[in-house]
């Protein structure tokens, strides 16, 4: 689903979770309260969104009367993750560089991304460290699936940056529920992205289990460190490839 795959690799989409859930008042210990947005601008935005909350009365939530949110709890126990791949100097920055632009040009001109192409973009051994289809001992930062993209995962930056693989794996859980959330119920762009901005509804309804472990594993106030170390310029990706495939294990 294309709105899906610019979603996971859009910087203001899915980054600074603890920061959209901050804003909106999620706590495990308290009731949410207020509203933000860090919505999906279009992939090569590289703000991290702004506050929609002008026009709404307090605590209210986007398109409260046309959610189309998951109503159910989303079990997160049932999504795998591997600890997080290393590999000092597999890549370059200028190879990180090239495999920004190829999803640029794509996304740009909405044609398919395919996996096999965008691995040619790099060297053998870059391409190794940031592509693999999720089956292995270790996560790269790119996950396919049919010569596609089928994930970011930026748990496994987080996991580097927090030196704790359950922090890694809560975050990851966290990012796809809030997916999950939107992604199989919403039939439309709009309502697509409008179910994304509503952090409050996601952590305290659907991926309520998931945010709670997040801020157990990780801590709430260590998350936003870790956040910044595994940050894009432009994609969700660049962080996770510059600390696994660049500086190998090491965020810088």
């Amino acid at each position: 689903m294309i709105k899906k795959i610019f979603a996971l690799a859009s910087v203001s989409a899915l980054t600074g979770l603890v920061s959209a859930a901050a804003a909106a008042g999620c706590s495990s210990n308290e009731e949410p309260k207020g509203s933000a947005s860090d919505g999906a601008p279009p992939p090569t935005q590289t703000n991290d969104g702004g506050d929609d909350t002008e026009g709404r009365e307090p605590g209210s939530r986007p398109n409260d009367t046309q959610s189309c949110m998951e109503t159910r709890a989303i079990d997160m126990t049932r999504f795998p993750y591997a600890r997080a791949k290393r590999a000092a100097n597999a890549c370059t920055t200028q190879e990180l560089d090239e495999i920004s632009a190829f999803f640029r040009t794509k996304a740009q001109n909405a044609q398919d991304i395919v996996i096999s192409d965008w691995a040619k973009s790099v060297s053998e051994g870059c391409a190794a460290c940031v592509f693999s289809d999720g089956t292995g001992a270790e996560w790269t930062p790119i996950l396919t699936k049919g010569d596609k993209l089928d994930d970011v995962n930026r748990g496994g930056c987080i996991e580097i940056a927090s030196g704790k693989e359950a922090c890694g794996r809560s975050y990851q859980h966290v990012a796809e529920c809030r997916l999950e959330a939107c992604s199989n119920t919403c039939d439309t762009a709009e309502g697509f992205t409008a179910c994304l901005q509503d952090v409050q509804g996601i952590f305290s309804g659907p991926c309520k289990g998931a945010y709670d472990a997040l801020e157990r594993d990780c801590g709430t106030n260590e998350l936003p460190t870790y956040e910044a170390a595994c940050k894009g310029t432009a994609f969700t990706f660049e962080g996770p490839i510059r600390v696994q495939c660049i500086n190998g294990g090491v965020s810088q």
